[in-house]
């Protein structure tokens, strides 16, 4: 089923390859923090994760909401029984 602006509402995944890497990329960062112990490293990897997490909070976002349209899309073609 395809809505007004384009999406194919079949085939939306309910998880992006952008979040998985971004997940992918704080468990690293977990793992490294151990590891590192000057200030500027760990510096370095909060901020990378600090980045991944804000992608993952946005990609989350974007799913969420086209997921919303699709859904009130195929409410309104269901048969009212």
């Amino acid at each position: 089923m395809r809505s007004a602006g384009g999406i194919d509402c079949n085939h939306l995944a309910p998880l992006t390859v952008l979040a998985t890497i971004a997940a992918f990329l704080m468990s690293i960062c977990f793992r490294q923090m151990s590891k590192h112990k000057e200030r500027s490293q760990r510096w370095f990897l909060a901020v990378c994760l600090l980045i991944a997490a804000i992608t993952l909070f946005s990609d989350f976002r974007y799913v969420r909401r086209y997921r919303e349209i699709c859904d009130s899309v195929q409410q309104q073609f269901r048969p009212v029984k």
